[in-house]
């Protein structure tokens, strides 16, 4: 397995790219999902989008705080909190940059795993932002994003 290369930069337009619905399960997604895995944790990533790697789908690694790392198709924010938290964020594909960003505080993501079964989890702290993190990426959407949206609600009030 090789490790896969990061796409950076705020204005890279694979990183600004809507991503497509997986549709195709079998090897070759299990395949490219442990690629996936095996790039986050050498780069010492919580997450990862199949974006940042170059491909334009609906796929993201993340790693749970009990460790467990998870494999994502087509996830989807199904509810989350009222409550919102508000932590220092960055990203593989903005090396450097560390920000305050507002995430909900708890989100129930519905996904398929690699087996194509349908999947639900509750997240809560770290878990629920690093998956809200990831998805983004498949919208299109940097932390960065988040922070500008966060400062210009600052600037109307």
């Amino acid at each position: 397995m090789k490790n896969l290369k990061i796409q950076t930069g705020e204005n890279n337009s694979i990183l600004r790219t809507q991503s497509v619905l997986v549709r195709e399960f079998g090897d070759g997604l299990r395949k490219f999902a442990t690629e996936m895995k095996k790039t986050m944790k050498a780069k010492k990533g919580l997450g990862l989008a199949a974006p940042q790697v170059g491909e334009n789908m609906r796929l993201i690694v993340v790693t749970l705080e009990d460790k467990k790392v998870l494999a994502m198709a087509n996830p989807v924010i199904l509810k989350h909190s009222d409550d919102v938290e508000v932590c220092e964020e960055g990203c593989l594909s903005l090396p450097g940059i560390y920000e305050q960003v507002s995430r909900y505080a708890s989100i129930v993501v519905e996904f398929k795993d690699l087996d194509k079964n349908r999947q639900m989890l509750q997240l809560f702290g770290m878990d629920a932002r690093v998956v809200q993190h990831e998805i983004d990426h498949l919208n299109g959407v940097l932390f960065v994003d988040r922070v500008r949206e966060l400062e210009a609600k600052a600037v109307i009030l």
